[in-house]
């Protein structure tokens, strides 16, 4: 008899097939877990070396350059972009970077930071297929339009703390393969530390420009304390010379009428007045300089002062054969300032150009907001400025045109009336040539 329960002979080959069968598909299942793992720990490798090379880019245009190349070498795609927030006034998060795609498809598109499709990338935090992303956001908004005609077929979100630092778009494989799941996964892990370099670039240029101003800051405090000091002595001395200077225009008031064109002492007559006449002047521009007028204080806008001034001097300036561009946006934020006596200032700057330019040149007008502050700059294409002079310039009487007359207050004048404003003004030289001056003023404060 058969006992229960045991397998007779001829079930035996059938039952050792089943168990091979089964061993077989352990070993194929255990080969690609290992493979995938071995897969990851590649990849999360890849992802170290890469943030350890960008860790230690701290310049944004060098560090979106390599963001891109290396998106595009380890994907294998036809091209990238990368669109970041420039201006956290302005709310948007605009495309500044390509690689592989042509000027007209990027240049100029921008997703609003408070938008459908920004919000969803800040929340979701992991690439996505655009066409998920339009299934969905919808196309309510057309941002998503707007990606598909950069030819973006995957979408990465580069945030940190809970901020879009911004938006990384790759067009198809060269190879015409699809993304997988494993290409997702490598480029969401890889775009958190792209995020992280992105933040410290932000922050140390955020610190830079810190250290700028504070240094510009310093300098001014200096130069405003040696203003102060220079400034009584002048008026002191203007005081003085103007009593007996006077007395010498009175006397000469008295001689002119006993003197006509044909008498010999004539010319030595003309020669006193006219020197008693910049004497005057410059004791003028000292009081002046002590005691600036009282002017009205008004929200100004910098692009219309500057370019009022501009078309006031125009005509000097083209006379000189000297060709302006101006870049004058009217849509920027109002200052608080006297506009008669910024235009003074600018009036100063453009006349100073002009001088260094007697063989004519280019003379670059431009505007533009930047952090709470809007800045003009008036640069020029003449032989800039000596490096041993660039500190000096805006001392009280010192002038490198004293042949010419130039008594050294113009500059010195400038730097207090953008002071008195709560600004600042700086030059520096441009390369290959030329000069620039920049005067940095607040935005008024809205109430």
């Amino acid at each position: 008899m058969r006992m229960s329960g045991f397998d007779t002979p001829e079930q035996l080959p059938e039952k050792v097939e089943l168990l091979r069968q089964a061993v077989e598909a352990k070993i194929t299942q255990l080969t690609e877990a290992n493979r995938a793992h071995r897969r990851k720990i590649f990849d999360l490798y890849t992802i170290f070396e890469i943030s350890r090379h960008l860790n230690g880019m701290l310049e944004t245009e060098s560090l979106l350059d390599s963001i891109l190349l290396t998106a595009i070498g380890q994907m294998g795609t036809g091209g990238a972009a990368i669109a970041i927030q420039q201006s956290p006034e302005e709310g948007k998060l605009v495309f500044v970077k390509a690689k592989g795609i042509s000027n007209n498809r990027w240049e100029g598109v921008s997703c609003e930071a408070g938008g459908p499709l920004c919000q969803f990338l800040l929340r979701r935090n992991q690439a996505i297929l655009l066409k998920e992303l339009g299934e969905r956001i919808g196309s309510q908004t057309g941002e998503v339009e707007k990606l598909a005609a950069i030819e973006a077929e995957l979408v990465i979100p580069l945030s940190v703390k809970n901020r879009l630092e911004g938006i990384l778009i790759l067009t198809g494989k060269i190879s015409g393969l699809p993304y997988s799941e494993n290409d997702i996964e490598f480029l969401s892990i890889l775009a958190n530390q792209l995020a992280v370099t992105m933040e410290n670039a932000r922050l140390y240029e955020m610190e830079k420009n810190t250290n700028v101003r504070l240094r510009d800051t310093q300098n001014q405090l200096i130069r405003l304390e040696k203003l102060a000091a220079l400034g009584e002595l002048s008026a002191t001395i203007a005081h003085e010379v103007n009593n007996p200077l006077g007395i010498i225009k009175n006397y000469l008031a008295l001689i002119a009428p006993q003197l006509t064109p044909e008498d010999p002492n004539y010319p030595f007559y003309q020669v006193i007045k006219e020197e008693v006449d910049r004497i005057a002047k410059i004791v003028r521009q000292l009081l002046d300089f002590y005691r600036p007028k009282a002017e009205e204080i008004a929200p100004v806008d910098l692009s219309q002062i500057l370019d009022e001034t501009v078309v006031l001097f125009e005509k000097q300036l083209s006379s000189s054969n000297i060709e302006v561009i101006k870049n004058l946006p009217r849509s920027l934020p109002k200052i608080e300032a006297s506009p008669a006596q910024l235009k003074q200032v600018f009036l100063n700057l453009l006349m100073n150009a002009r001088e260094v330019m007697p063989e004519g040149g280019k003379l670059e007008v431009i505007t533009r907001s930047e952090n709470g502050y809007v800045e003009a700059e008036v640069a020029d294409t003449g032989e800039g400025i000596a490096p041993e002079n660039l500190e000096k310039i805006f001392e009280p009487f010192f002038t490198t045109k004293r042949e010419k007359g130039g008594t050294g207050l113009g500059l010195s004048v400038c730097l207090g009336i953008i002071s008195k404003s709560g600004g600042i003004i700086r030059a520096q030289n441009r390369t290959p040539k030329g000069a620039a001056f920049l005067v940095r003023l607040p935005v008024k404060e809205k109430i």
